[in-house]
């Protein structure tokens, strides 16, 4: 038997629910023509799907099943075949299932496969890719909830409105594809981050970094941290300077959607992280003093 599957890596993650996974009905049906397109077929009437049968198999030798099941949510009950299950399996069976589908292709058809599985994935808007044999969820919904949506509240909540004019600048330039804006803004929220942080009004970025590093505003957790970090807070200026910080010169310059929005992450997380550091250093007022 081969490496584990999705849900034999995820176990726990999956049983414990912090793993939830959703595979849209005109996904599952794009899949499963992905899937009859790659098989190979035979037997005399040339309907014999070899291909999935193998699977089938080892899917139900791994589970312990007589055929293949669904859930409907009482209960694990037989499917009407592979294009049911397909269809209307658990998620991560039938991200089960297209692991052993791929273990069964030619070694040449792999790379287009996945390929294709890939962009189905994409034009589908689902936040799984496979890659180097397993799979991964690249969900930036979930960065724009957790990260930027935090980095607004604490610059609103804290009142560094310069800031915080600037991070929505960022955010409103990025939804109008303005990559280059949104990369310009992002930085000049970082910067004003880090010098209300600091309590510093005319500084170069290269300043204020090192100030932040090397005053004990970050703390030492073990040697080497401090440079480390000061390269992470490099990011976002370096990318402002190199891709919207100057002049263009003879040809028109472009700025990547996958960097900016890079570079948005990264200032969001890199604001959540300083203002949360600048409240630790404040004095707790008399009355909040606990007993």
């Amino acid at each position: 038997m081969e490496a584990k599957l999705f849900s034999e890596r995820h176990e726990k993650a999956l049983r414990d629910k912090k793993i939830r996974l959703t595979l849209r009905v005109d996904l599952r049906r794009s899949i499963h023509r992905l899937m009859m397109r790659y098989s190979i077929w035979g037997g005399w009437d040339n309907e014999e799907n070899r291909t999935c049968d193998a699977v089938v198999r080892e899917i139900c030798d791994r589970r312990g099943w007589k055929s293949l099941l669904w859930w409907n949510g009482e209960a694990m009950i037989p499917t009407d075949g592979f294009e049911d299950f397909i269809e209307r399996g658990t998620p991560h069976h039938v991200l089960d299932t297209i692991e052993l589908f791929r273990r069964q292709l030619d070694y040449k058809k792999i790379p287009s496969f996945v390929s294709e599985l890939n962009l189905l994935f994409d034009l589908h808007h689902s936040p799984i890719r496979f890659f180097s044999g397993e799979y991964y969820i690249i969900d930036s919904t979930f960065l724009e909830l957790q990260v930027l949506a935090q980095a607004q509240e604490l610059l609103e909540a804290n009142d560094f409105q310069g800031a915080l004019n600037e991070f929505l600048n960022a955010r409103n330039a990025f939804t109008e594809k303005d990559y280059k804006r949104a990369v310009l803004m992002a930085n000049h929220a970082f910067e004003s981050t880090l010098k209300i942080v600091l309590g510093v009004e005319r500084k170069p970025t290269s300043e204020l970094i090192k100030k932040a590093c090397y005053s004990g505003f970050v703390p030492t957790y073990y040697e080497g941290f401090l440079a480390s970090f000061h390269d992470i807070l490099n990011i976002v200026p370096i990318t402002r300077t190199n891709e919207a910080g100057h002049g263009q010169g003879k040809e028109v310059t472009q700025v990547s959607a996958a960097l900016a929005e890079l570079t948005l992450h990264l200032s969001g997380a890199l604001v959540v992280f300083l203002i949360k550091r600048y409240l630790e250093n404040q004095p707790i007022p008399e009355e909040d003093v606990p007993f």
